[in-house]
């Protein structure tokens, strides 16, 4: 339970920050911001679940990311957050099931605490 807390307190601390990715190019775009108060991009990818987070993590590990932390917090809906470290850069992915083909993905900045 600790760790859904702590997953949870990342997610509301999403911020803007100079981090970027390359999305596989299977992923659409819905929405994109930089202000710091919510998610850099959000979209979808008409993949499955399992096949988007798959082709999702393929992607980021190409740009030198790596997997720290992931978690199934609703395995009824198909929802998970990841979390991604790059040096000093951290970033929070969140994956869920739109459809059986269809994916949805949000991804963001995670800020530095210790500042």
């Amino acid at each position: 339970m600790r760790i859904l807390w702590t997953l949870f307190a990342a997610l509301f601390a999403v911020c803007a920050a100079a981090a970027e990715i390359r999305l596989p190019k299977e992923a659409l775009v819905d929405a994109s911001t930089e202000d710091g108060r919510s998610w850099n991009q959000c979209g979808t990818m008409e993949l499955t679940y399992a096949a988007a987070k798959k082709i999702f993590g393929l992607s980021l590990r190409k740009q030198g990311w790596i997997r720290r932390k992931s978690f199934d917090y609703d395995r009824i809906q198909w929802k998970s957050l990841e979390i991604w470290e790059r040096g000093m850069e951290r970033i929070l992915v969140q994956f869920w099931r739109e459809d059986i083909s269809r994916t949805g993905f949000a991804w963001g900045v995670l800020k530095d605490e210790t500042k």
